[in-house]
């Protein structure tokens, strides 16, 4: 998608309306791990230590068409907050994990 067209969209004060009701709804917890999230003017009475960054999820991705489309950009049945963590593994899904191994506190590598 465009930057210019995304830049546009996600600075409107229609989705920060649409993003601040999510959030709310959703007691600024990730819908996914289920962690307090940072949400700008908020949730700053939740301590720093305990929150991390939210993103609200278009769950049909936004491309350069349907940027335009009220029922995919703005509909919050197409929209889930989440953690910056969570997000990231949801654009990922496709890259392959091993899940059998885990790193230990020293970085070494163990079998689960």
């Amino acid at each position: 998608m465009s930057y210019g067209i995304r830049k546009d969209f996600y600075h409107s004060k229609v989705w920060n309306q649409v993003r601040k009701n999510i959030w709310l709804k959703q007691n600024l917890l990730c819908a996914i791990c289920n962690k307090p999230v940072y949400v700008d003017g908020i949730s700053d009475y939740i301590p720093k230590e305990y929150r991390r960054t939210g993103i609200v999820h278009h769950i049909e991705h936004l491309d350069n068409i349907n940027v335009y489309d009220d029922n995919i950009t703005l509909n919050e049945n197409n929209l889930i907050g989440v953690c910056k963590e969570c997000h990231e593994e949801l654009h990922h899904q496709d890259i392959a994990k091993r899940k059998d191994y885990v790193f230990d506190d020293d970085g070494n590598l163990k079998k689960v």
